[in-house]
């Protein structure tokens, strides 16, 4: 795996926003140890946690809310 097609996808990999294929395939190429992207993942883990602080907390539709807790109780 290459690091170009990379670039576009970090914060989308932080947040869980990618398909489990997806996300194995960044997973690997960061268990590989690439500098450049370590840096990159970095970095864009700061980008999340400083937009995070700047959204407002929102309360999900109930059902929305059971479906979720429910798919991470299955991990």
């Amino acid at each position: 795996m290459g690091c170009q097609h990379l670039e576009d996808i970090y914060e989308l990999f932080l947040l869980g926003a990618l398909s489990e294929q997806g996300t194995l395939e960044v997973r690997e190429h960061l268990a590989r140890g690439c500098p450049h992207c370590l840096e990159r993942i970095r970095e864009a883990a700061e980008t999340v946690y400083l937009l995070s602080l700047t959204s407002k907390p929102a309360r999900p539709n109930p059902q929305v809310k059971t479906k979720l807790l429910h798919g991470l109780h299955k991990k």
